[in-house]
């Protein structure tokens, strides 16, 4: 007899855990790179009435350049500019964050949504040294706010950004 319920309760405990595996619905694979060409084109932060960072985003193949500037009243200059590709094996993006200093920052990251695009910074492409995280949500075709948090979670700034051509 305890032989027999100890079947039936092994038994009914293996269909409910093999039912509830099946009743899972897939995960959907995103099309990273299909996802990266919403932002090519130009792009607009207004900071002020009289100044505004200009965004230029271009696609190469598997990668892709941004050129950031800074126009105020009217005279424009180079804030810093971001090499980003994309690799197949690991399938996520590397970018290159560079600034006319001489200063940089790598960061890691992928799209987690068909509208997000989630980083990591981190130190020289370690993805076990992350030392900030940034998530980009491209609320419309037009509309994209860029979010930076602290390791702990906290939000450090919010950018608006427009597409404009």
């Amino acid at each position: 007899m305890k032989k027999l319920c100890l079947s039936t309760a092994i038994a009914v405990f293996l269909l409910i855990f093999f039912n509830g595996v099946q009743a899972q619905t897939p995960q959907t694979k995103l099309d990273q790179l299909k996802l990266m060409q919403d932002g090519i084109g130009t792009w607009q932060h207004v900071i002020s009435k009289d100044s505004v960072e200009i965004s230029e985003n271009q696609q190469f193949g598997n990668a892709f350049v941004e050129n950031v500037f800074l126009v105020v009243n009217g005279k424009k200059s180079f804030r810093f500019g971001i090499s980003t590709v994309f690799s197949p094996k690991e399938g996520k993006f590397k970018s290159f964050w560079f600034r006319p200093n001489g200063s940089y920052s790598t960061l890691i990251g992928l799209w987690t949504t068909e509208k997000k695009f989630s980083s990591d910074y981190v130190q020289n492409f370690n993805p076990e040294k992350v030392l900030s995280k940034v998530e980009q949500v491209f609320e419309t075709p037009k509309n994209m706010t860029a979010t930076f948090f602290n390791l702990d979670g906290v939000k450090r700034g919010e950018y608006k950004w427009t597409k404009i051509k």
